[in-house]
């Protein structure tokens, strides 16, 4: 009988092990550093390599407004590892060609999370907090189309959420984020994500999504010659998404997805990205 029971323990740890795999094929692509309440397996690493096109024609109280449609190509890299079942560090480096600049460096951020609730084991939600920062260099900056604040910006962030199986396989999901942030100068912001997701025979998955960020800084008025971030700038944008991602075997996930700005203040408006990224798991 004991043998049987731990035969039966090692079976289902190795099942809820493959399914925090398929959980972390996910993370949201927009922001390479992991954003959902779902950790990967202990001393697993995860390396998602993407890329993302974006153009607008408009920056919304610019001045002077745009002349010509901006381009963005941005390459993200991403390693995230989890050092037990409750604590994951990630971090992400970023480089970027667009109208305003020459392929260089962007920026490079570094993440630490606890896992307080796992639905994966038993717990009603998933839920889990931490914190980051990210450094973002000075020519970078004076790029309109870079999302960030200043030089160093600073987040506390929590993300919740709830999977519903069929089988041994999740079939829905739902999750949401939150975050506020300060820079190194400025004033704060907050933004969010929400997301519902599906998975078809632990191939195919599919998501829409929303994501928004608020600033609060004192000015409305873009100046898109002498751009230094958005820390002082009174910010606002909303984003949807739709994410296809298909599972190759044991050599991770390829996926595309295509997002939309439906709202913007005081940054680019009605701006289009087109994102594929691949996620390799991988351990020594």
């Amino acid at each position: 009988m004991h043998g049987s029971s731990r035969c039966g323990e090692v079976v289902e740890l190795h099942g809820i092990g493959m399914r925090r795999i398929f959980l972390l094929l996910f993370p949201f692509a927009i922001s390479a550093l992991e954003v959902q309440p779902w950790f990967g397996d202990v001393y697993e690493f995860h390396l998602l390599s993407l890329y993302d096109y974006s153009r607008f024609n408009r920056v919304q109280n610019g001045k002077p407004q745009l002349t010509k449609p901006f381009n963005s190509n941005v390459l993200y890299f991403g390693l995230d590892f989890s050092v037990s079942p409750q604590w994951s560090i990630d971090t992400d480096i970023q480089f970027a060609d667009t109208t305003q600049q020459s392929f260089n460096f962007r920026s490079v951020a570094l993440q630490a999370r606890y896992l307080w609730l796992d639905d994966i084991v038993g717990d009603r939600v998933s839920l889990a907090t931490g914190g980051s920062c990210r450094f973002t260099n000075t020519d970078s900056l004076r790029d309109v189309s870079c999302p960030y604040h200043a030089n160093a910006d600073f987040e506390a962030n929590i993300s919740i959420g709830k999977e519903f199986d069929v089988s041994d396989d999740w079939r829905f999901r739902v999750w949401g984020y939150g975050a506020v942030g300060h820079a190194n100068r400025g004033s704060p912001w907050v933004r969010g994500i929400a997301s519902v997701e599906t998975n078809i025979d632990d191939q195919h998955k599919l998501a829409i999504y929303a994501s928004g960020i608020n600033g609060y800084g004192g000015h409305r008025t873009v100046n898109v010659d002498h751009f230094n971030g958005y820390a002082k700038i009174r910010q606002k944008s909303i984003d949807l998404g739709f994410r296809y991602g298909y599972k190759v075997g044991v050599w991770g996930t390829v996926r595309f997805e295509y997002v939309r700005r439906v709202l913007a203040k005081s940054c680019p408006q009605n701006v289009n990205s087109f994102i594929f990224s691949y996620l390799f798991p991988f351990s020594f």
